[in-house]
């Protein structure tokens, strides 16, 4: 790969003020200068930390793995969307607490062994905050759910190698989930090797 020979340059944090306050998130305008001087205003998306949660679950008669889904409505796309259990990390939990709580509240699941898989930016040009891939291994039902006020949640167990079908045909089309798709196929790969 070829490089242009131009050098990306960090710029200078120097303040920000609050834009918006949207209950889940905040907007910020965010100012920064460049190294050559230049001063510039940038809005950006400001939240806690998002935990997406895979639920692995053997089937008993024929030993599939499968992953705990759910389908809810989504404002944006105004849609339903396939993806994992999730939601917003709170103040003082770990990834591995919130994906637990979030599995539980979300499905009525819970599970033994988590472990925290990944950590990255949804998106970094806009938003401040990091999602993280949780697994959690031996899962099974052990209560009803308890949704949110405006929650409504299909759950299914999908056999994780039906996953990619799902992405194909875009069931599954949340960026999140289809992230966590890939973290959880190069989690079991390593653990089959």
């Amino acid at each position: 790969m070829k490089n242009n020979g131009k050098k990306v340059h960090d710029w200078e944090f120097l303040g920000e003020e609050p834009y918006a306050d949207c209950r889940v998130f905040k907007v910020y305008k965010r100012i920064f200068r460049h190294p050559d001087g230049r001063e510039g205003s940038f809005f950006v998306n400001s939240a806690n930390d998002w935990v997406q949660a895979a639920a692995l679950v053997k089937d008993p008669k024929d030993g599939t793995l499968k992953t705990v889904m759910v389908n809810q409505f989504r404002f944006g796309t105004k849609r339903g969307s396939w993806e994992f259990s999730g939601g917003i990390i709170e103040g003082g939990e770990s990834p591995v607490e919130a994906a637990r709580r979030e599995l539980l509240e979300e499905t009525g699941y819970v599970g033994g062994r988590a472990r925290l898989v990944a950590k990255y930016s949804p998106n970094p040009a806009i938003q401040d905050n990091f999602a993280m891939f949780v697994v959690i291994e031996n899962c099974r039902k052990a209560a009803e759910p308890s949704w949110d006020a405006n929650e409504e949640i299909e759950t299914r167990l999908v056999p994780v190698d039906k996953l990619d079908s799902m992405v194909k045909s875009g069931k599954i089309y949340h960026a999140l989930a289809i992230n966590s798709v890939y973290f959880l196929q190069k989690y079991l790969a390593a653990k089959v090797r």
